[in-house]
């Protein structure tokens, strides 16, 4: 690469990871530094995988993203370090003359994966601790007997699954961060992870969205990202920069769809900044000897964050400390101006004006511009509607004064402690509008929220949602071979609000009133009847081993030195 350009990954390791004659590998694996030297600091030891050898290379039979091969990685990575805990001059000759023999405390692990390594960790996760993913899981867990993995955090990952069988992590903690400017899982398939998530998890979970990163800027060594913020973001990175055309180092890209235009950027330090306070928060709670579940509650949306970091939605739920008050469609009336529509109509009636606009259109929308063939128009079908949220979109129109209510069975309502209202807003303005500026919904939408009592309503909070997301369909399960015109509604990034309930008040319902005007999508409706501090149970067990990797990142935790 000449002097002052990014490095590009141009996907031409052969079968033993090696370069072409003057092509230098990128060092995939020494992204995660940043964190490595952070967690290290406080006792941990941090290992990062080098996955370049299998990186974007063929599927096999079963496993056509390589991810369970991912998850042999950490799983063989692990094996290795027990022999190096087991033995000194092993250990030394590994690293370089340092000992760290019988300082491994492999009950105490946690994993986290970036992009196909999320998915990844996540399948390690099942093949060690549930038994479950693959046919050599049982092999694995008698060579790795004893092994504890406490906590699974994804940045980005994939969620394909292997013969339409996907897993999720059901018996530890588990976070995700979601890049807001995704330039690479462009489906944004791993956020109906979330929900699948929410319907299995047995611990607590966290999503972080993360807005105006990329998918690339987590890892130091990832230089290159095509910018794509569609929505209300400010994107991570100098937006100022000069930028490049990739044909001014690969000529032969030029006149394809690969000749990006790309900015002269290295990564984000604030991207790394939001990446090391969400890790620090997740791991410091979940993970070794000194974990301290108190700061997993900086990432609870009720809890303030400091201003010098980016704009971030959070997402939390526990189903075993929590209630369904609401499932998105039962019990909710709205006053006679406004209108209220099933998440999947809603889907569809748009999706009717939406291909009548492309049909129509000389210019792409932005989710296309990527892609080498677009969709054939008069040909788009809206697919993957068994993926659609069970959620109700709600559209107040311009008005300030029409409101809706939900209402809660009383006998689910003792003795809350929180009610958490998942939300979101996505304002398409792609078909009426070639600017959002000219859209006609507020940029920021004020939502009062009040809780009814036997007494009438108090005021909960009242909060501003922006559309982070001006797109609304996407390419059905973009890693498969599916035709492009099969299109697929973006799946919703929930944001929680969460409300305290105080003195024991019985609250039987909530009342949302937009002030001033906007549409709004509500999700699920959850009620806390346990406190957080419940969770120092599952604590109380020894030190963390955690693992990082470039994909695939292993956190081990260590004894202490």
């Amino acid at each position: 690469v000449p002097p002052g350009y990014p490095a590009i990954d141009i996907n031409s390791t052969d079968s033993q990871g090696q370069c072409p004659d003057g092509m230098s590998k990128v060092a995939n694996h020494l992204g995660y530094s940043y964190l490595g030297r952070y967690f290290a600091s406080y006792g941990y030891i941090v290992a990062s995988i080098d996955v370049v050898s299998i990186n974007n290379k063929p599927g096999i039979d079963g496993d056509i993203t390589l991810n369970f091969v991912r998850a042999r990685l950490v799983l063989k990575t692990l094996e290795k370090m027990k022999e190096w805990n087991d033995s000194a001059e092993k250990c030394k000759q590994v690293l370089d003359g340092i000992n760290l023999s019988a300082h491994f405390d492999f009950t105490q692990i946690g994993l986290m994966g970036h992009s196909r390594g999320g998915e990844g960790v996540r399948n390690a996760y099942n093949m060690l601790m549930e038994n479950k993913g693959s046919s050599d899981t049982l092999m694995w867990r008698n060579r790795l007997a004893g092994m504890n993995i406490r906590a699974v955090m994804e940045i980005a990952p994939m969620y394909y699954g292997r013969d339409s069988v996907k897993l999720t992590v059901d018996n530890v903690p588990w976070a995700m961060m979601v890049a807001g400017c995704e330039d690479d899982e462009l489906d944004y398939a791993h956020v109906r992870l979330a929900s699948e998530q929410m319907k299995t998890a047995k611990h607590p979970n966290y999503v972080v969205h993360v807005y105006g990163a990329n998918h690339e800027y987590f890892n130091s060594e990832w230089k290159i990202g095509i910018p794509s913020c569609f929505g209300d973001q400010d994107p991570l990175w100098d937006v100022n920069a000069t930028t490049f055309k990739v044909s001014d180092i690969l000529p032969y890209t030029l006149n394809t769809f690969l000749d990006f235009t790309l900015p002269k950027v290295n990564g984000s330090e604030v991207q790394r900044r939001i990446t090391i306070f969400v890790l620090a928060s997740f791991f410091r709670a979940y993970v070794g000897i000194n974990a301290d579940p108190s700061l997993a509650t900086l990432l609870d949306p009720s809890t303030p964050l400091s201003g010098d970091l980016p704009e971030i939605g959070r997402q939390y739920f526990n189903p075993v400390q929590s209630i369904l008050l609401f499932n998105g469609s039962d019990n909710i009336f709205g006053t006679p101006g406004i209108e209220m529509t099933p998440l999947q109509e809603y889907a569809q009636s748009t999706f009717d004006a939406f291909a009548k606009a492309y049909d129509a259109s000389l210019v792409r929308p932005p989710q296309f511009t990527f892609m080498p063939s677009p969709p054939q128009k008069g040909n788009l079908s809206l697919d993957c509607l068994d993926q659609i949220e069970n959620a109700i979109h709600v559209d107040f129109g311009n008005s300030t004064k029409d409101e809706i209510l939900i209402l809660f069975d009383k006998t689910h309502t003792l003795n809350l402690m929180t009610i958490d209202i998942h939300l979101a807003r996505r304002s398409s303005c792609w078909f009426t509008s070639t600017h959002p500026s000219t859209c006609a919904e507020p940029r920021e939408m004020k939502l009062e929220i009040q809780l009814q009592t036997s007494n009438g309503f108090i005021t909960g909070t009242t909060v501003s949602l922006k559309s982070r997301y001006n797109m609304q369909f996407v390419l059905c399960n973009a890693m498969m071979d599916i035709p492009p015109e099969k299109l697929a509604f973006l799946p919703v990034m929930f944001e929680t609000v969460r409300i305290p309930i105080t003195n024991g008040v019985l609250i039987t319902g909530i009342k949302l009133l937009s002030r001033n005007g906007g549409s709004v999508i509500l999700g699920d409706i959850m009620g806390t009847i346990q406190a957080p501090s419940s969770m120092s149970s599952f604590l109380s067990m020894s030190p963390i081993c955690a693992i990082f990797n470039f994909l695939l990142v292993i956190f081990v935790a260590s004894h202490r030195i």
